[in-house]
């Protein structure tokens, strides 16, 4: 090939950068050191539809809109509402009670970077509502105190996934299912999949090259300090035959956790999932501390099997259990974001991609931000070896794509506003995709407007865009003013964009 990408890793972070390469034109090698492609994605079994514990999508999140944007064909199925339970010291029951004490984090409210989630919620919302709220937490953090995390990083993720429950989705046949689809995909691009192929730091190919691996093996990798705070999580997936009307989801919020027990019955979302209705597919995860080791922590999750699942232990006809470290994502402790977290760029033409890397979303998100921006860079470190010197780049910014179209549109203005990271402002904003344009685009009451977000080293930059269909000589004034109170205020648009509540243009 001639000055290929390489990609280190054949797991999600790794395909998404190789198909973004190849079809930007890019000769692409992955370097896979396993037998097969697909990391932790494959669920580590030879048993299909099971995945490594509970996984879920949003379809507001990259990685649903990285994989439509890109045609490839993944299905995805909705929530049970039926049959979900909470198990707390009193039994398990319908979660009347807990809704109703939730209905008070509704109303949208800013969350401070540097105090922990608990401290915050205590203060805004009571200790008994807190208290639960840090609980529930653990269901999408995998963390064993998730009320000592930050409390921006547990809020934003916490309303996403709670207050937009309508979008929460499962892959359909599981999540080898989505491997299968993305090295299809890649193969078809003309990207190489080398299998078998382990790399040390004496055989690392020279050219552009994304270390897509754990945040500890691509430290290795590269010789260099790169770590981050995770989490350890203990798994337990469990196949019975047929039982009661068994629960479709437990979260145990029992007072003996400082986080939620999480179990999901996976064939209540999808009943042929092992292939025949014979059997039901339970998978629970619960975030453990250091010190807690692997038995115990099983046998807790089986305490709440017991006393949700009524006979599930007489069914049992295959089971499995793991003890995660450092492998569900990162964790943002208090004074720290997403951009404090080891850089993509390592310099020397070396980019790292994974989930526990500096870029934006929840889980899966971050590998899939991550992967799309290091092979952004991977492309352009190429094109300076390709092209002579200073050759201009292809990819356009966000800003500069606003600056085209301010350009193009008579009359309009186009005004930018530093937020400095030494206040909230200039890093409350957390985009949950960055594979798309990058900016927002939208008309209303005859006014297009535009926003961009990027960051800098010191915060973030809004760059916004206003037109109005008047004569110029009038358009012209109310347009700058229009946008430079839109980048001042930092309004609503912006807002909207940090959450991902909009769709990309």
């Amino acid at each position: 090939m001639d000055r290929p990408i390489h990609v280190v890793g054949g797991g999600i972070a790794g395909l998404v950068a190789a198909i973004t390469a190849a079809e930007a034109g890019a000769p692409v090698v992955v370097h896979e050191a396993s037998g097969r492609a697909g990391g932790r994605a494959l669920g580590g079994t030879e048993r299909a539809g099971v995945n490594l514990g509970p996984h879920v999508v949003f379809t507001d999140g990259a990685l649903v809109r990285w994989l439509r944007s890109h045609h490839i064909d993944v299905g995805l199925r909705g929530p049970v509402v039926r049959g979900v339970r909470v198990l707390d010291d009193s039994g398990s029951h319908l979660p009347l009670v807990e809704s109703a004490r939730l209905a008070a984090t509704l109303p949208p409210q800013r969350a401070p970077v540097d105090d922990s989630f608990r401290a915050w919620a205590e203060q805004a919302f009571g200790p008994t509502r807190a208290a639960l709220m840090c609980r529930l937490a653990g269901l999408f953090t995998f963390h064993d105190d998730p009320g000592a995390l930050s409390a921006r990083f547990v809020w934003d993720r916490f309303r996403r996934t709670f207050l937009g429950a309508d979008r929460v989705r499962w892959v359909a046949g599981g999540w080898s299912t989505l491997v299968d689809a993305l090295i299809e995909r890649a193969l078809a691009r003309g990207a190489r999949i080398d299998l078998d192929d382990r790399l040390t730091p004496g055989t690392l190919p020279e050219g552009p090259t994304i270390v897509a691996t754990k945040l500890s093996a691509a430290a290795r990798l590269l010789e260099r300090r790169l770590d981050w705070p995770g989490t350890r999580t203990a798994l337990l997936d469990v196949v019975t035959a047929p039982g009661g009307n068994w629960p479709s989801i437990v979260a145990d919020v029992r007072a003996d956790l400082a986080t939620c027990c999480m179990i999901e019955r996976e064939t209540a979302v999808e009943p042929g999932l092992l292939g025949h209705d014979r059997y039901e597919l339970f998978q629970a995860h619960l975030g453990v501390g250091p010190g807690i080791a692997f038995d115990p922590a099983v046998a807790r999750i089986e305490d709440a099997l017991d006393r949700a699942v009524d006979g599930w232990r007489e069914r049992v006809v295959w089971r499995r259990g793991h003890l995660l470290v450092d492998s569900t994502g990162a964790v943002d402790p208090p004074g720290t974001t997403w951009r404090d977290r080891p850089g993509i760029d390592q310099g020397d033409d070396r980019f790292v991609a994974g989930d526990a890397v500096a870029a934006p979303g929840l889980l899966s998100e971050v590998a899939v931000n991550s992967a799309v921006r290091a092979t952004h860079m991977a492309l352009e470190a190429r094109r300076r070896q390709v092209f002579a010197p200073g050759w201009p780049s292809v990819d356009l910014s966000p800003e500069r794509r606003l600056a085209v179209l301010a350009a193009a549109l008579p009359g309009a203005s186009l005004e930018s506003v530093e937020l400095r990271g030494g206040s909230d402002r200039g890093r409350e904003i957390e985009p949950v995709d960055e594979t798309g344009p990058g900016y927002l685009l939208g008309v209303r009451a005859g006014v297009v407007r535009g926003t961009a977000v990027t960051p800098s080293p010191d915060g973030s930059r809004v760059t916004t865009l206003a037109w109005v269909r008047w004569p110029e000589p009038v358009a012209r004034p109310l347009n700058r003013l229009y946008s430079t109170l839109r980048a001042s205020v930092f309004g609503s648009s912006a807002w909207r964009y940090a959450l991902g509540r909009r769709r990309f243009r």
